[in-house]
């Protein structure tokens, strides 16, 4: 109980902390009524764009919360105290909540992003560190919420249904069956955040790549205007598609890591109480999220640390943030394994827990020296972006690819020293329990990595906005060295976000000989039907993330079109049209075509990715009913580990194209060559389409595939 007040405690600190940093954010400088206005509008036309996103989760839930219900009331053997319609009951609700909470997530970290970009403008006014000092805090704001309310909301559906069953006054073998009855249900809960999470994140992504690119091509490169001018008729759903896209996105990204993970550390540690070994307690069970729970105290005081001035490089002061929240986060897991798990294999949990956090860290700060000009590949790719655009785009793809070697070399050292860290301990299973606590470490961070990814968009939009309302010299410059670090700050955090999704969509197969009850433990390759159920995964991984690829450039074509419509009119020189000064075009039939752009043909290619494993389980249960019952389950398996390594390559490779891309952009702007520009320009635009489209798209179905796995598994030994 010890234990269990401990997490709760942490949680619930962490969630008044992060509310008071959005409280406080909202208390700041008071804005200048052209901000206000302009931030109301860009706020209105996200909140428009995200409600019309909710309608389509509500389908969703609507669709998959009833076939919830009937698998579990009907196919699922009720649990000890559980009957079978309860079972389905609160399948669906638990599934609905997930959704509902993906939904609220997506919701606060817009709304946060788009006052913190007014705000960081306003500040920046002030000073370079009031600006830094509002834009890290309402990343944390956001990191912290939606580290926190994952983890409430799992122990609201595990602790009311275990307190109404009258669990915490059973005896120790009818409580832990028990438990294992309620956990077989928290699969549901986090199929409704991934069912919410892919339509706000497809959604998203295809409204910001559709704006961006229409920015960059159709306003800038055709037209001669720069990519925030006010003329632009592209540039407020740009801005609006930076929070709905990025801001947005990432936070629900990362609440399904959170959830997922929180699932499958709750399923391995029931498991092992169920194993029959005496030597499993509730203390060594609740060790990996008791050492990740610190992370939440560990991020608030990372936030709190990043300070900067205008003689000091913001980017420093962000990985000193970081750093905080490492040291910190080391030091619970220290305390956390000394207190739970004694002398004996203590110091081996600590060291495997070490191992993950540092190898995310390392896969962080290597995406960041991709775009670093003294040590990275940068200076080679804008020498080759004077040669041509498609040599140019090659060479920045290229760079992407042997980008995603060496994070996925330091994840295998570091997730197979956590395992024989784990093994050598002399503690049951501990190989897993290493494994598990290397992947706590990693997302112990994850809320203050969430935290710089939210950095880029709000960075992003208080440049952006600056353009639009002309603010004094000190303000606009401090808002482009803002900008500039939130390129660096989103390069090596996203790294950081992909590899640790990767590892909890991996490891849910570790979750799965728990919910098998006739079930492998061992994965057989050589068998035909596995290898092809893991062939079936990486396919199902590619084909989704090329739909969200072409979803975007579709919707790119079309509000580029209406770009080249609006400007037709004005006199052209050398091709180009000489637009007014005073020119104002109309914005919001951009934004209104954007969001139909993004939300058109959304349902089916989700669909589809959900069902993919689904299907394979189903259709090799009734194809091996009198063979191998256990094949089921090892090719689901497959399935899963071939699907996360696949997207989680696939994500760093795109991302890591996008950032030296990006960075190369930027470098051809200030070189003032018009040749270099267009060049730059038309390579950004197709890494746009990989980095903020089809990278995300992969990296979060990999997590999705993993939990319908989870929530399909049962099923497979009926």
């Amino acid at each position: 109980m010890t234990e269990l007040g401990l997490l709760i405690s942490l949680h619930t600190s962490g969630l008044v902390f992060a509310l008071v940093l959005g409280s406080w954010l909202g208390r700041g400088l008071p804005l200048s009524a052209e901000l206000h206005r302009l931030g109301g509008a860009i706020g209105r036309a996200a909140g428009v764009f995200l409600a019309q996103e909710f309608r389509v989760t509500a389908l969703v839930v609507g669709v998959l919360a009833p076939i919830a219900f009937a698998l579990y009331a009907t196919l699922l053997s009720p649990g000890a105290g559980v009957g079978s319609l309860e079972t389905g009951f609160w399948a669906a609700v638990a599934l609905a909540l997930g959704a509902a909470n993906a939904c609220l997530v997506a919701r606060v970290a817009t709304r946060v992003a788009v006052q913190a970009s007014l705000s960081s403008l306003a500040s920046a006014g002030q000073s370079l560190d009031r600006a830094l000092v509002v834009a890290v805090r309402a990343g944390g704001s956001i990191g912290l919420f939606v580290e926190t309310v994952s983890f409430i909301a799992i122990s609201l559906v595990f602790g009311l249904l275990f307190a109404m069953k009258g669990g915490f006054s059973l005896a120790s073998a009818e409580a832990i069956s028990l438990g294992r009855a309620i956990a077989l249900l928290l699969p549901a809960h986090a199929l409704g955040a991934a069912a919410a999470a892919l339509v706000i994140q497809r959604g998203g992504a295809t409204y910001h790549t559709a704006g961006d690119l229409a920015a960059d091509l159709a306003g800038e490169r055709d037209a001669g205007l720069d990519h925030d001018d006010a003329r632009n008729p592209a540039v407020i759903a740009d801005l609006v598609g930076d929070h709905v896209g990025k801001a947005a996105g990432r936070a629900t990204d990362l609440y399904v890591t959170a959830t997922a993970s929180t699932v499958i550390a709750l399923l391995v540690g029931i498991g092992l109480l169920g194993g029959g070994d005496g030597r499993v307690t509730l203390a060594l069970v609740a060790f990996p999220l008791i050492a990740r729970a610190f992370g939440v105290v560990a991020t608030g005081f990372g936030v709190m640390v990043v300070r900067s001035d205008d003689s000091l490089s913001p980017v420093s002061a962000l990985w000193r943030g970081q750093l905080t929240t490492a040291l910190i986060s080391l030091a619970g897991l220290f305390g956390a394994a000394h207190w739970l798990i004694g002398d004996a294999g203590s110091a081996r949990l600590f060291w495997a827990g070490a191992s993950g956090l540092a190898a995310a860290s390392v896969a962080a700060h290597l995406a960041r020296l991709q775009i670093d000009r003294r040590v990275g590949p940068l200076r080679e790719l804008l020498e080759t972006q004077r040669t041509s655009e498609s040599a140019g785009f090659a060479f920045g793809w290229g760079t992407g690819l042997s980008a995603a070697a060496w994070p996925l070399i330091a994840l295998a050292l570091a997730f197979t020293a956590a395992w024989f860290a784990g093994e050598s301990s002399g503690l049951p299973s501990g190989g897993l329990l290493g494994t598990l606590t290397a992947l706590m470490m990693m997302t112990a961070s994850a809320p203050y990595l969430l935290a710089l990814a939210t950095f880029d968009p709000v960075a992003d939009g208080a440049r952006g906005v600056s353009s639009l309302v002309s603010p004094s010299e000190d303000a606009q410059r401090r808002a482009t060295r803002l900008d500039e670090t939130g390129l660096s700050a989103s390069a090596a955090s996203q790294a950081y976000l992909i590899v640790t999704g990767g590892v909890t969509a991996a490891l849910a197969a570790s979750a799965l000989p728990v919910l098998l009850t006739k079930g492998a433990r061992t994965v057989d390759l050589l068998s035909p039907a596995v290898a092809m159920s893991g062939a079936l995964g990486l396919a199902t991984v590619l084909a989704y993330a090329g739909s969200a690829a072409r979803a975007g450039t579709r919707g790119a074509r079309g509000v580029a079109q209406e770009v080249e419509r609006q400007l037709r009119g004005f006199p052209r020189d050398k091709g180009r049209p000489q637009i007014p000064a005073d020119y104002t075009p109309s914005y919001r039939s951009f934004v209104e075509l954007t969001a139909r752009a993004a939300l058109h043909r959304l349902l089916p290619p989700i669909a589809l990715g959900l069902a993919a494993p689904l299907a394979l389980g189903v259709g090799l249960r009734l194809l091996f009913r009198a063979g191998d019952v256990t094949l089921p389950g090892q090719a689901l398996a497959a399935f899963v580990i071939a699907a996360a390594l696949t997207g989680m390559a696939t994500a760093l490779s795109g991302h890591s194209a996008k950032s030296v891309l990006s960075a190369a952009r930027r470098g051809a702007r200030s070189s003032g060559s018009a040749r270099e520009l267009d060049a730059a320009l038309g390579g950004d635009a197709v890494a746009d389409v990989l980095g903020n489209a089809a990278a995300p798209a992969a990296q979060l179905l990999t997590k999705s595939i993993a939990v319908v796995a989870l929530v399909v598994a049962p099923f497979l030994s009926r």
